[in-house]
């Protein structure tokens, strides 16, 4: 068996469903090992589906079951950041058993070697560096291939609230304040006043109405009706917009992109 380091090699297949259309073969060597001492570098083949599109990851493991969980996780972390750059659902199919959401399927975008290579890059950055916003992009990720409201709207509150609570540059200000306070602080920091904020300018109780929808639909009190049903999703439009205006504004101006000579190294 082909092994690197002692350490055997599998090939895992992977579906991701979504509006994308690969037009040519893919191929990419990426390094995708965090903490061992030497550097371990996967290759992948993209080609286009009827869905979406197939990837073949390599990935080291002792077993095949780890195997597939380490290459999940890895080509996992690339497309929340494929998702936020493109503002596309795509969801992992492992199983190739998922009930397909229903798209537009005569509208695609066509994605090139260049934007995974691009998704691959900032996903191993933000691993290594900021782990939190990076799990702020999983919950975006997961907010647009969500086919529940609940979960739909859940998903981009916590995609907001993950990186606010995180990264708020006033926290003094916030003390005991909670989350809410954090997010008011970010949406500042990045947008100004409450008036200029994006998409919601001037609604100053967004936020406390928002915090309360998700506490509600966190404890399970929002009855499963169609009038509660129909109130969650006149909002999700708005939340979703919200969501990854924010992420992306964040992700461009607030995270610092100075690392020290270790990480710069393990980024090459």
């Amino acid at each position: 068996m082909a092994n690197h380091d002692n350490i055997p090699v599998w090939e895992v297949d992977i579906s991701v469903i979504g509006p994308i259309s690969i037009r040519n073969r893919i191929r990419i060597n990426t390094r995708k090992e965090l903490k061992h001492s030497e550097p371990f570098y996967s290759d992948i083949s993209i080609t286009n589906n009827e869905n979406g599109f197939q990837a073949t990851v390599t990935a080291f493991a002792p077993t095949s079951e780890l195997a597939e969980k380490a290459a999940i996780l890895f080509f996992g972390r690339m497309l929340d950041v494929l998702s936020i750059n493109l503002n596309l659902s795509l969801q992992l199919d492992v199983s190739n058993n998922v009930i397909i959401q229903k798209t537009n399927e005569n509208v695609k975008r066509i994605v090139d070697q260049n934007d995974f290579i691009i998704a691959f890059q900032d996903s191993r950055f933000l691993s290594l560096t900021e782990t939190t916003f990076l799990r702020g992009l999983s919950w975006f990720r997961k907010g647009k291939y969500s086919q529940d409201p609940y979960d739909k709207f859940l998903a981009f509150w916590n995609s907001i609230e993950t990186v606010t609570s995180k990264y708020n540059p006033n926290k003094i200000s916030c003390k005991s304040k909670g989350s809410k306070c954090h997010m008011w602080e970010c949406f500042k920091k990045i947008w100004g006043e409450c008036e200029n904020w994006e998409f919601i300018g001037g609604q100053n109780k967004w936020i406390d109405e928002g915090y309360s929808i998700r506490k509600d639909i966190a404890h399970g009190i929002i009855p499963i009706e169609i009038d509660h049903i129909e109130k969650i999703v006149t909002k999700l439009p708005e939340i979703e917009n919200v969501s990854h205006k924010f992420l992306i504004d964040w992700m461009k101006n607030e995270l610092k992109t100075d690392v020290s000579v270790d990480v710069f190294k393990k980024l090459k």
